[in-house]
């Protein structure tokens, strides 16, 4: 199945159709439309944005995805109310 998310820097993909070869994508040049990848055994490639929405890829979950509980939640998503903070700093002064 073809890829339709852009790439993600420091992200780890594996290529379902190279004998399921996995590689990082290290840069993205949106301006240029490339793709600077680095292989498992340390070699490096460049990618066009066109052929990346066309390869079959999987992303993988790193460690570091699972080390940010918070990551891809907007400000909404946060459940702190901050003029709670406040009161208690009035308070305090008092």
């Amino acid at each position: 199945m073809p890829m339709h998310d852009e790439p993600v820097v420091g992200a780890v993909y594996k290529d379902l159709e190279e004998d399921g070869r996995t590689f990082e994508v290290i840069a993205f040049d949106e301006n240029d439309g490339t793709i600077k990848i680095q292989y498992s055994d340390g070699s490096t490639g460049e990618i066009d944005l066109d052929d990346w929405y066309g390869m079959d890829l999987e992303r993988l979950k790193s460690d570091d995805d699972e080390d940010d509980p918070d990551e891809g939640k907007s400000a909404e998503d946060d459940d702190t109310d901050l003029d709670d903070d406040v009161e208690l700093d009035d308070e305090e002064e008092e």
